[in-house]
């Protein structure tokens, strides 16, 4: 019987991968995170300041209120109505998602340019801010805080405080004819920006980074409210 051959093929060498692909995808990551990191620190920043200038006007309005003889309550509310852009949501009166059809009906209908143009209008047709206006004048009408918070409220409200209005002793008038209104509130700080904050903290000795900090808006006006009033601080 003739012997048989058997012929063994070598098996096939499998492909080598270069190292440099999973060095490539770690550095595209590391540099994604700091593009990510500066637009949305930028970001934080230009609200930020916005938010700050609001405060500004805010202490202006309540500056100019108390300035004419109305007392530390209505000063306040002055003060809260002029800072809701810095105010988040609306949380009272309570309305379901379903309300403001005008808005729906924009998303729905307008695109690109259009809807940016209707969003930027000076007074964009609204459900919910025709609430809000009209909520307004009842809002300052209000005589005492638990009244008020049932008429209008918004979530950030409680984090707005005020120094400059009299009354308490908390008056910061800086001379016998002017008046100075601080208007502070404070401001969180965003997820990822959190959790950079926390990193750098970890990374300089183990400290906690900051959830919210402090924004303040000042003005100082000519002081004619003792002519007016005496609160007797009130």
């Amino acid at each position: 019987m003739a012997n048989s051959t058997e012929r063994h093929e070598a098996p096939a060498a499998c492909p080598v991968r270069d190292p440099r692909a999973g060095q490539a995808m770690v550095e595209s990551l590391i540099v994604m995170l700091v593009v990510l990191a500066l637009l949305f620190g930028l970001l934080q920043v230009a609200h930020a300041f916005a938010c700050r200038e609001i405060l500004s006007h805010a202490a202006a309005r309540a500056a100019r209120a108390r300035t004419v003889g109305f007392n530390r309550w209505m000063c306040e509310k002055v003060l809260r109505v002029a800072a809701i852009p810095a105010s988040g949501r609306m949380v009272e009166p309570q309305i379901d998602g379903s309300f403001d059809s005008g808005l729906q009906d924009a998303v729905a209908s307008k695109k690109g340019w259009r809807l940016w143009d209707w969003a930027v209008a000076a007074t964009p047709a609204s459900e919910r801010g025709e609430l809000e206006v009209a909520r307004i004048p009842d809002y300052l009408a209000s005589e005492n805080e638990e009244r008020a918070e049932y008429i209008l409220d918004y979530e950030r409200w409680d984090k707005i405080s005020s120094s400059g209005l009299g009354g308490g002793g908390s008056s910061t008038i800086s001379d016998e004819n002017t008046l100075t209104v601080t208007a502070s509130q404070k401001y969180p700080v965003s997820i990822f920006i959190r959790m950079l904050n926390d990193w750098v903290g970890f990374v300089a000795g183990g400290k906690e980074g900051r959830d919210e900090f402090t924004l303040k808006g000042e003005f100082n006006i000519e002081s004619h409210f003792p002519l007016y009033i005496d609160d007797e601080g009130y």
